[in-house]
């Protein structure tokens, strides 16, 4: 019998089936299987050709928006922002397990051919490459499992750092709602509560868009890929994949440095001195900081995949 039905979600193991590393299943697999019974594999493919289709047309809008962004830099700056990284990293995610979870629901027999049929057919060869691998080294598995932990921290984080800190900040694209001062004025019987100004609903719908999505919305759909749709189980070995989102952010401000140097922008504001009360320190402070909340989304990642598995495991 098949490791895996291509029908049905990832169940644990008979007895007699030895898995490396206590797994019952190579994590490129976990990736192509929903945990929940009632979503088979072609549901499964369904919803995530949905979300790779959304994902990829939501680059489209909000490449456009930052490019007729109001801003004294280039489009150059672009690649170099974190919300466009956390992006492309969650876009990369869905596009390779929309291929991945095609091909092992369409093409099972492709996936893991024998040594000899190597080269036979050009057509063996393009479904043995974009096939999720049956047998996975230690290495591959670690790698795999690094990639899956720092695309969905990044995608959390990027939400986190826009609603958190940019938007209190003044950096957030668009006008925070402000409270008005009272001066105990028994006269003032106004019941309005804010004057939001110019608020998100209230700029054009390219922008408002682009901000929900890069911001909230790919939020959204991160917590639905960790819940529902995929069966990888909680990163192993944990302080690995701490160290890996600590090391994961700090190439990001290595990123930034660089393209300081390369457009004269910081890919987020508070990496700045000039926008941090022209104090180097602050920002040297910010930065840390920036790297030191990483765990902490980590450690939000790691407790929605235990309660994904607490409650599906009911299921075995």
């Amino acid at each position: 019998m098949d490791m895996a039905s291509d029908t049905t979600p990832l169940l644990p193991p008979s007895s007699r089936e030895q898995a490396p590393q206590g797994d019952s299943h190579p994590i490129t697999l976990r990736a192509c299987h929903s945990p929940w019974r009632v979503i088979n594999q072609k549901l499964l493919f369904s919803i995530r050709t949905v979300l790779a289709s959304y994902l990829t047309s939501v680059a489209g809008v909000a490449l456009k928006y930052k490019l007729e962004s109001e801003d004294d830099h280039n489009g150059w700056r672009i690649p170099f922002q974190f919300s466009t990284v956390a992006f492309v990293l969650q876009w990369i995610y869905h596009v390779l397990t929309l291929i991945w979870t095609g091909m092992h629901t369409f093409e099972p027999n492709n996936s893991d051919p024998d040594e000899d049929s190597e080269g036979s057919t050009a057509r063996a060869r393009t479904a043995r490459f974009f096939s999720p691998p049956h047998r996975v080294s230690n290495v591959e598995r670690l790698s795999f499992s690094m990639f899956y932990t720092v695309s969905h921290v990044f995608t959390f984080l990027n939400a986190l750092l826009y609603w958190a800190v940019l938007v209190p900040a003044g950096h957030g694209g668009f006008q925070t709602p402000k409270f008005p001062h009272h001066h105990h004025n028994t006269g003032n019987t106004t019941g309005i509560f804010y004057d939001p100004g110019k608020g998100l609903f209230e700029e054009d719908d390219i922008k408002s868009f682009s901000i929900l999505n890069i911001w909230s919305i790919s939020a959204v759909i991160a917590f639905i890929e960790v819940v529902f749709l995929n069966s990888i189980r909680r990163q192993s070995p944990v302080v690995g994949h701490v160290a890996g989102s600590l090391v994961a952010s700090g190439l990001y401000l290595a990123w930034a440095g660089l393209g300081k140097l390369a457009t004269d922008h910081w890919g987020l504001f508070f990496l700045d001195p000039r926008l941090m009360g022209n104090s180097t320190g602050a920002a040297v402070a910010a930065g840390a900081g920036f790297v030191v909340v990483s765990p902490v989304v980590f450690t939000y990642l790691y407790g929605l995949i235990a309660m994904r598995e607490s409650i599906t495991a009911t299921q075995a």
